[in-house]
């Protein structure tokens, strides 16, 4: 490559999830997580699995894990819950006090977790663009990510963005990324993961 200069743009690591590029659990093949924007403001958008070779299918269950931590009003015993994940959308929980075995209702703390369920089983995804390097891991999101990170890479001269919005993405990479000995042998690998 003849490119010698990098120049930073403004860019944070969710400029590249709009697509995610991941190993089916199905066939181990290529497959895609696709952003589904949503029309109102959310702290989180939702994702849309698409297997290209085997067309599994693969939903995203919203679940709650329900906590209370208190003190028992009858005996001052100490009185930590913590549920398992359900999809169940519950106002109270009853909880059993250890010391004086009496039931009582609180309202809970309601975290909300997702999980991805293949085939009646969770699953967890692995990015496509994934490979140990020197004990370290590289990955990239989708394709796009990845050239942002080889032209990161093949530059000698990595210059700042002129605006000043903070740290950016490539203010962010691990010490082996941004070292020049790693070069050649991250050049590699990434050639490696493009031919995948």
């Amino acid at each position: 490559m003849e490119t010698n200069r990098f120049r930073s743009t403004v860019k944070w690591l969710d400029y590249f999830e709009g697509s995610i590029a991941i190993e089916c659990p199905n066939c181990h093949k290529k497959a895609e997580l696709e952003r589904q924007l949503r029309k109102e403001w959310k702290y989180r958008d939702s994702y849309k699995f698409k297997c290209n070779h085997c067309y599994v299918e693969v939903k995203e269950v919203q679940k709650y894990i329900y906590t209370v931590k208190r003190y028992c009003p009858y005996c001052s015993e100490k009185i930590e819950y913590r549920s398992m994940p359900t999809t169940k959308v519950k106002k109270e929980e009853t909880v059993i006090c250890k010391g004086c075995k009496t039931a009582i209702n609180y309202e809970p703390k309601v975290e909300t977790i997702y999980e991805w369920i293949c085939k009646g089983k969770e699953i967890n995804f692995t990015y496509w663009y994934f490979q140990i390097y020197q004990g370290e891991r590289f990955w990239a999101l989708n394709e796009e990510h990845l050239q942002y990170l080889e032209d990161f890479i093949v530059a000698k001269l990595r210059l700042r963005s002129e605006n000043s919005w903070g740290m950016m993405l490539v203010d962010k990479l691990p010490k082996f990324i941004k070292d020049k000995n790693n070069r050649e042998g991250l050049l590699k690998l990434i050639s490696k993961l493009k031919e995948k």
